[in-house]
């Protein structure tokens, strides 16, 4: 009888430890892309996060700081790169705050209908004339 018990005992052991390696192992494959960039220049510093899909992304979150005193709101937008090489600008995100404020927004979301194979970060300065602007390098979509 001891002997059944003990062999019981330890063969959920067995089991007990198989599933607590299978679980860890799969928690690597499980995890989601994510992303991040940051673009900035004189007046402006802006930073995004984001959780990749095959066509755009999830749980963005973004924020622009205007660190200069020169009058001039600033904003953030992301460059989106298909798979087949065009380029989409979303809707800037704007902070008319002044001097020193951060502006920010969570919970975006982006898809373009189809696969996307990289994003960028693209800071801007509202001065007169053309605005100017600092872009984050590429990001790749580890999906596409």
């Amino acid at each position: 009888m001891k002997r059944r018990i003990f062999g019981n005992m330890r063969r959920a052991g067995v089991v007990t430890a198989a599933a607590a390696v299978a679980l860890l192992g799969s928690a690597g494959i499980a995890s989601a892309a994510t992303g991040e960039a940051y673009a900035s220049g004189p007046g402006v510093f802006g930073s995004a996060n984001w959780q990749w899909t095959k066509s755009g992304w999830t749980n963005g979150n973004a924020a622009v700081r205007d660190t200069s005193c020169d009058g001039n709101s600033v904003y953030i937008r992301f460059q989106v790169k298909t798979t087949s090489g065009s380029v989409y600008s979303t809707t800037p995100r704007r902070n008319g705050g002044g001097c020193g404020s951060t502006s920010s927004w969570g919970g975006l979301t982006y898809d373009a209908g189809y696969y996307v194979s990289g994003v960028r970060v693209v800071t801007c300065v509202d001065d007169y004339g053309d605005d100017t602007c600092y872009y984050s390098s590429w990001k790749d979509n580890p999906l596409t």
